[in-house]
């Protein structure tokens, strides 16, 4: 009885050491990951012509000068990632 019990005990503690050792692995792929990001997402949001555009489309909003603007931000990728970068950058201050 002694021995089962100190074979459970000694599985219990090297289950727990081994899934310790890769949540720690995982998570520092995912903080190099987030570094990654945040930095691609800076670049991004550094554009000054997307925003401006971005700014005219959320200031003018329906009126013909918004509309252009948000036309010309969803016609190209660099306005899609734009968009995606800010709102990435409003919910990570967000809370």
């Amino acid at each position: 009885m002694k021995s089962l019990l100190l074979f459970i005990g000694s599985v219990t503690l090297s289950t727990y050491a081994l899934a310790g050792n890769m949540l720690s692995s995982d998570s520092m792929d995912a903080t190099r990951d987030a570094t990654r990001d945040k930095n691609s997402f800076e670049k991004i949001l550094s554009n000054k012509d997307l925003e401006r555009l971005h700014k005219e489309m959320t200031r003018y909003g329906m009126s013909e000068i918004g509309m252009e603007a948000r036309r010309q931000m969803i016609g190209t990728e660099e306005g899609h990632a734009y968009h995606r970068a800010l709102k990435k950058k409003e919910k990570n201050t967000a809370g």
